[in-house]
């Protein structure tokens, strides 16, 4: 199967329906799609009516609905905490409505991230966490839909949460920049630790040296090319998912979002 290239809505100027148009206009084949501020804007995606829009969307312009990702669990936080926890209810409520989402539109794929609000600090937000995304977990299996977890802890934590969540009930996206743009290891060390066997997706983007801003895959200093060695060693054949932001400096002052992660796309492809 060829259809293994997609990229971030976010990554994009616009979102809902014309974000889908637009990844289809430059050549993605998928794309992953965000929340459009989930439980702070009441669940609009679980509205039948937009789901449509969405659904025609992706038809017309051929491209898969590749994932799910709930952005505003990260705003809102709850991941990091007890699933009995008022907070932690808060937050699987969210992915229940996302796991909706998922059967009604044929995603198969609910995506989660311990980042901002959800970030871990220690210890016990890191046991809450596994035990939350454990719930979450067979959530996930109860609808058909595949739970998949990014985090920017050390591997060997990330590891520890997926181990105790349990294999087959959650996987990994892989960010190959956060390693090196939080300081918290080495890609290719970590890919290698991690193995086919635990990675779902892939998330690329590529930094300047000062890791102030992005640029184009391959050109900067996220160890783009020996990252997809490293992928290509251990046997992935996943979806590859640019999250460059092609709107933000010092991208978007080099030309048109079209040109720019077009440019990206000629890169995944020649993967």
């Amino acid at each position: 199967m060829r259809d293994k290239c997609g990229i971030c809505e976010w990554s994009l100027p616009v979102n809902g329906p014309g974000a889908i148009e637009c990844a289809g206009r430059i050549g993605f084949d998928g794309i992953q799609l965000s929340d459009l501020g989930g439980a702070y804007n009441c669940f609009p995606l679980n509205d039948p009516s937009l789901q449509a829009l969405y659904r025609e969307a992706a038809k017309r312009w051929q491209v898969v609905l590749q994932s799910y990702h709930l952005q505003d669990i990260e705003t809102m936080g709850g991941l990091q905490r007890l699933p009995d926890s008022a907070e932690g209810q808060k937050a699987l409520l969210s992915i229940q409505k996302g796991l909706e989402v998922c059967q009604a539109m044929g995603i198969p794929i609910l995506m989660v991230t311990s980042y901002g609000a959800t970030g871990i600090v220690n210890s016990y937000d890191m046991e809450c966490t596994a035990k939350t995304l454990r719930q979450a977990s067979q959530m996930a299996r109860d609808c058909g839909v595949r739970l998949v977890y990014e985090s920017i802890l050390q591997a060997e934590h990330i590891q520890w949460i997926l181990e105790y969540v349990g294999p087959g009930n959650i996987r990994l996206c892989y960010d190959i920049l956060n390693p090196i743009k939080f300081l918290k290891g080495d890609p290719v060390e970590e890919i290698a630790r991690f193995g086919a066997q635990w990675i779902d997706h892939v998330h690329l983007k590529d930094c300047t040296r000062e890791i102030r801003g992005f640029c184009q895959l391959g050109e900067g200093h996220g160890r783009f090319a020996e990252s997809i060695d490293a992928l290509r060693r251990i046997g992935y054949d996943g979806w590859y998912i640019t999250e460059n932001f092609y709107t933000l400096p010092p991208m978007g002052n080099t030309g048109s979002v079209f040109q720019t992660a077009r440019r990206d796309l000629e890169t995944m492809r020649g993967l």
